[in-house]
């Protein structure tokens, strides 16, 4: 619509550059806008006056010679031009570089006529409360009773009606038609009971008057017929820009505060406000909500009531930003804004906002107060209190749509002991809300999707089937969004991005120097291991895991083994610790099975012996692992969705390095999924956003197929990642383990071959983000104490040690 332009957009654009605009005038700036000594036919008034025509922030589209003429910029440009309205439209646009809208020009023109009739109602209205003796008792009223200064009255546009008779004639004068003063239609009761007049300013333009009485009169306002208060916020500006908005219940209250200093004090001009007023706020630059209604002592859960509601309603327009003022008792009865800044001035009220809370903190203490309450007269609560309870803090949480101030409201509650005591952890918490939420999210599209495919059926039946399946088409997408818009983040600025950067930790170091030339475990991402079976994948991440607790001996690290027991693995690393050949002592064990380190050290542990220094050294070493929790090993085989569920929670209890899982083809899911290909897929994929939201290295052991088998000699290739899945596309690093001496002892010379203790290891990335790919380095892995060492123990027997 034209008007709507014309007002938000084409006036406060050019409200910046009068000066320019309208350069005849000589405008000049001053606190409330811009002002000219020139009458508006560029002659000096006979008594000089700065502000003799003046535009001010408060009507921004409008020139005011004051005793003088009232017109909108465009009138005046349309007058001193000698054009019409469109051209001077036009001009107007092209100074400020705005292309003009098509729109229905007849009914600006009829906007135009009302809004210079109520300009001229209020001009008016201003004059007879300064100059009439009639209206010394109203004007006493508003001096004494409610302790406003001269000053302030006339900056408030306060003003008094003697008549409606009178008020017709003086419009007759300045030219309306009697049609036009006719639409202005009021109540009998306005000129007579209700004296004093307050003009609705919405966005700089006049949409009606509230005329008060200043006796004992019922109602206390009365309303000009067809005032139309949903559109827009009581006393908001015009202009556009960032605004921290204050909302008060009154008119006056309203007014009041901004003359005294404190902008953006907009009355909701009712009990609670409308969504379209809050939308129009928002449109002219509104950031934030600062809600202050009246303090009525004997009133505080009818009080606290409307106040959830207009948070609903604020927060469903996507602002979260929302504070809330609870105004000191001057006892006496009600405080409101107006009496705080009369009895104990403006400073009063400006801490009072600046002391305001957010929104979720006073949910929080409603719900605590409710029940300490309860507690404290009986004593005791009961079960179902307490169950009700849980309930009111679980339900707020869901009302909570934006994450991160849902997550906020969570800790913020947890934080207090006597909720801890309850045995409720923000993480119990949060998981409960989301099930909630995921459950009203799927409500609510099974409800609009029941109501589309209801519709588009009636439509069929009528034979309407082009209708039915255009109806499907273009209403079927908004459904499948439905929740989405919370999952949404805050835009972030250039600067946080990069304090963001700033905080980004290293890539963990392998605890081998010459890998850690090409090699690190990024966090906040997955590094696969891959290898063939027995080709030392998982003695590889064993040696890892040593590795890397032995050079961050301030972080813990978890090894989630799917292959094999706890008591297993324990005595590898066991092994693994005390780097020794034990077969020098294999003679004295009369049960040993097999000879090998493991099965000896299974003896000496179940015989209780403790007479080996190099056991009892590699023993001493695993219990300060252990024991330590710098090393923690599980075997449960949990489902996926169980083990993000754990990671994450293990993230926030401790301070961890990675996470090493064993490895992931043997994992399963609660997710039905279509086959072993697209099951792997979800649970790398499910691995993959657990690795980016908690920030660690999760580092993944990972199978290749016998493919790996060729004429070029078998080494490892991506495309050989049993059942990849996604493996490939999440890895951030893909690093395979390949020993050319597992491979010979599958042909004719295995026998030889696999009579080597130490064999040669290539590790190799064949994937490699963050750096190079397909480079390699040669480890040893001595095959009978589990240890993988850079250099060959001929040369460097003790290199771990």
């Amino acid at each position: 619509m034209i008007t709507d332009w014309i007002n938000n957009t084409l006036y406060p654009s050019l409200f910046d550059s009068l000066d320019t605009a309208l350069p005849e005038l000589n405008f000049e700036r001053f606190s409330k806008g811009w002002r000219s000594s020139l009458k508006l036919d560029l002659s000096n008034p006979k008594i000089s006056r700065k502000d003799k025509t003046v535009v001010t922030k408060k009507a921004i589209g409008r020139i005011l010679e004051q005793g003088g003429a009232n017109l909108s910029i465009i009138d005046y440009v349309k007058g001193r031009d000698s054009i019409t309205f469109i051209e001077a439209v036009n001009k107007l646009a092209t100074i400020v570089g705005l292309q003009v809208p098509k729109g229905n020009y007849e009914d600006y023109r009829k906007d135009s006529i009302k809004a210079n009739l109520l300009e001229d109602a209020n001009s008016y209205f201003i004059y007879s409360l300064e100059t009439l003796e009639e209206a010394k008792e109203t004007k006493e009223y508003l001096l004494s009773s409610r302790g406003y200064k001269e000053d302030y009255i006339k900056d408030m546009e306060l003003g008094y009606i003697p008549s409606q008779d009178r008020l017709t004639k003086y419009l007759s004068s300045r030219g309306h038609k009697a049609e036009d003063i006719k639409d202005f239609v009021l109540d009998s009761r306005i000129g007579k009971t209700h004296n004093l007049s307050i003009p609705y300013r919405t966005g700089s333009y006049i949409k009606g008057f509230k005329f008060r009485t200043t006796g004992e009169d019922l109602p206390k306002y009365i309303n000009s017929t067809g005032l139309d208060k949903s559109g827009g916020f009581f006393n908001l500006s015009g202009l556009k820009g960032d605004k921290d908005i204050v909302i008060v219940e009154g008119e006056l209250d309203s007014l009041h505060a901004t003359v005294q200093g404190v902008e953006n004090v907009l009355s909701i001009g009712g009990s609670k406000p409308s969504k379209e007023q809050v939308q129009n706020a928002i449109k002219r630059g509104a950031k934030s909500f600062t809600i202050c209604l009246d303090r009525e002592p004997h009133k505080e859960e009818e009080n606290i009531k409307t106040v959830n509601e207009v948070i609903e309603i604020i927060l469903n327009e996507g602002v979260n930003k929302v504070y809330i003022v609870t105004l000191p008792d001057l006892g006496g009865g009600k405080t409101d804004p107006d009496r705080l800044i009369k009895e104990k001035g403006v400073e009063s009220f400006k801490e009072a906002i600046k002391e305001a809370i957010v929104f979720y903190k006073f949910y929080r203490n409603q719900i605590v107060q409710k029940y300490a309450k309860i507690e404290e007269i009986t004593g005791k609560l009961t079960d179902k209190e307490l169950d009700n309870f849980l309930d009111e803090i679980v339900y707020t949480g869901l009302k909570i749509k934006d994450l991160i101030y849902r997550d906020r409201f969570i800790k913020n509650l947890t934080s207090y002991q006597a909720i801890k005591d309850l045995g409720i952890t923000e993480d119990s918490l949060k998981i409960t809300i989301d099930r909630l939420q995921y459950k009203e999210d799927t409500e609510q599209k099974e409800k609009e999707l029941k109501r589309i495919l209801s519709t588009a059926s009636e439509l069929q039946a009528k034979g309407q089937t082009d209708e039915a399946l255009e109806l499907l088409e273009s209403k079927l997408p908004d459904i499948k969004v439905i929740g989405a818009k919370d999952l949404l983040p805050p835009p972030m600025s250039f600067n946080n991005l990069l304090n963001n950067i700033a905080t980004l930790p290293p890539a963990y170091k392998t605890g081998y120097n010459t890998l850690d030339s090409f090699i690190g475990f990024t966090t906040g991402a997955i590094s696969l291991i891959a290898g063939r079976p027995s080709h030392g994948k998982t003695t590889f991440m064993f040696n890892l895991l040593l590795q890397m607790s032995n050079l961050y001996k301030d972080e813990k690290f978890y090894f989630f083994s799917y292959e094999e027991p706890i008591k297993n693995i324990s005595v590898k690393l066991l092994n693994r610790l005390i780097d020794t050949d034990l077969k020098e002592y294999f003679r004295d064990v009369k049960d040993l099975a097999k000879p090998t380190n493991y099965e000896f050290i299974k003896s000496y542990i179940k015989n209780e012996r403790t007479d080996i220094e190099q056991v009892e050294e590699g023993k001493r070493q695993l219990q300060e692992l252990i024991d330590s929790q710098r090393i923690t090993v599980i075997d449960i085989n949990y489902s996926v969705e169980q083990l993000t569920s754990l990671i994450t929670y293990i993230n926030k209890k401790d301070q961890i390095g990675a996470i090493f899982i064993d490895y992931i083809q043997r994992i399963n899911t609660d997710k039905k999924t279509q086959d072993t290909r697209t099951k792997i897929a979800h649970i790398s994929d499910s691995i993959l956003q657990t690795a980016k939201s908690t920030g660690l290295p999760i580092i993944l052991g990972a199978q290749l197929n016998r493919a790996t088998t060729d004429n070029k000699g078998g080494k490892p290739k991506l495309e050989n990642l049993k059942e990849a899945g996604n493996l490939e596309e999440d890895a951030n690093t893909v690093i395979s383990v390949y020993c050319e001496a597992r491979e010979q002892e599958e042909t004719q010379n295995g026998e030889q071959t696999s009579k080597r203790r130490e064999v040669e290891l290539e590790i190799k990335t064949l994937k490699n983000r963050e750096g190079e790919v397909n480079t390699k380095q040669i480890l040893y892995w001595d095959r009978y104490n589990g240890v993988i060492k850079e250099s060959s123990s001929n040369y460097d027997k003790d290199f771990y040690k």
